[in-house]
């Protein structure tokens, strides 16, 4: 198993890790953004509201 660390905005993003399952090896360039990457609208949505 492969830890991935993240601290993006993202739904698969969970304590600082990334907890995509079934993660396909892709050629990305090393200046290219996680592929993977889907905006987590609902923690967006619940630091508004805290506020």
């Amino acid at each position: 198993m492969t830890t991935i660390n993240c601290s993006s905005n993202c739904v698969y993003q969970e304590d600082g890790k990334c907890n995509l399952d079934n993660i396909t090896i892709l050629s990305i360039s090393s200046t290219s953004d996680c592929v993977f990457f889907q905006e987590n609208t609902l923690k967006q949505t619940q630091k508004v509201s805290a506020n």
